[in-house]
């Protein structure tokens, strides 16, 4: 049986556990948190520091189980002291769910983390699903209908040996299992990845449209679904939001229905101002530049005044 305890940072880092259960507060929300693919390391615990940051600004205790598939198999095989496969593994949450009780449950993860919130979310009748950047299927034929090749080697090693239950399809998933109660949160950038891009995409994924985008549009089919696009994001959508200083907020909106004051966005970097300066002297224009600013998050104000600085520099010899 797994036991709660009061988890910190080190204990999250060093644990060599696939799931942790932080202590119990009575009534709270349940956040279960899925962590996203390593090919190299141990895929690591997600999202830990994120919600503590969500507490402390919402002053909102949570509870928390944070689960990690070490055999990178979009969680579809063993999770060490949960289950062998997904039925398994659902039972096993839905029975820390009944001990928990918490006033609303939410799934949460990103990449291969995002496919076992959806999924996991749907199975345990999750009230709140937020996912970033999930796949909707995990099935060979629709992988090479779409051209989806970026985890093409995963789905076919779950074709080739079938764990003992599997859901391989997650529209279809939604529409069997979701229910008046389900809000889905589907995070995604539009913008194209580049091969090799945003960390846990694979080298396959050149595509000139966004793959994720596509994803997204299959899973909001089914209705009560909240879709949040970034255009100026790959895959790697979590970074892109640390990046801008929007994270906090969006977790907070999708998993409390609460609205933080904006975080104050750091000075423009030398790298910004540098690739400013860069730009205007290839002849982009000095309002396209501060759009693409703003659009990293940073205020109105402090881009323009970048810009204008950039200009006001002397040119180089």
């Amino acid at each position: 049986m797994l036991q709660a305890q009061a988890l910190d940072n080190r204990l999250v880092a060093t644990s060599t556990d696939d799931v942790l259960v932080d202590r119990i507060v009575p009534g709270a929300p349940l956040v279960i948190a899925f962590g996203f693919v390593s090919w190299t390391t141990r895929p690591a615990f997600d999202f830990f520091g994120r919600l503590r940051k969500l507490e402390q600004a919402s002053g909102q205790p949570l509870n928390k189980i944070l689960v990690r598939d070490s055999r990178n198999a979009w969680y579809h095989r063993q999770i060490a002291g949960l289950g062998n496969h997904v039925d398994e593994t659902a039972q096993a949450l839905r029975e820390l769910v009944r001990r928990i009780a918490p006033s609303q449950t939410t799934t949460l993860g990103q990449s291969m983390g995002a496919y076992a919130a959806v999924m996991y979310g749907l199975l345990l009748d999750a009230q709140q699903i937020v996912a970033f950047g999930p796949l909707s299927f995990l099935d060979v034929q629709q992988a090479r209908l779409y051209h989806e090749l970026r985890w093409l080697p995963v789905m076919e090693s779950l074709a080739q040996d079938p764990p003992g239950s599997g859901y391989y399809d997650l529209a279809a998933l939604c529409r069997a299992r979701a229910t008046e109660h389900t809000q889905m949160h589907l995070v995604f950038g539009t913008r194209p990845d580049v091969p090799g891009a945003g960390g846990s995409a694979s080298a396959n994924a050149s595509e000139s449209v966004n793959l994720d985008a596509m994803h997204a549009q299959r899973l909001a089919a089914f209705g009560r679904c909240t879709l949040h696009p970034f255009p100026h994001s790959g895959h790697a959508v979590v970074q892109h939001l640390i990046d801008t200083q929007r994270i906090n907020g969006l977790l907070a909106s999708c998993i409390l229905g609460l609205t933080l004051a904006p975080e104050p966005m750091p000075d423009i970097s030398r790298e910004w101002r540098d690739w400013v300066a860069d730009n205007l002297r290839l002849g982009c224009a000095g309002e396209q530049l501060v759009a693409v600013l703003q659009q990293h998050g940073f205020t109105l104000a402090s881009s323009v005044a970048a810009v204008d600085a950039a200009r006001a520099a002397p040119k180089a010899p």
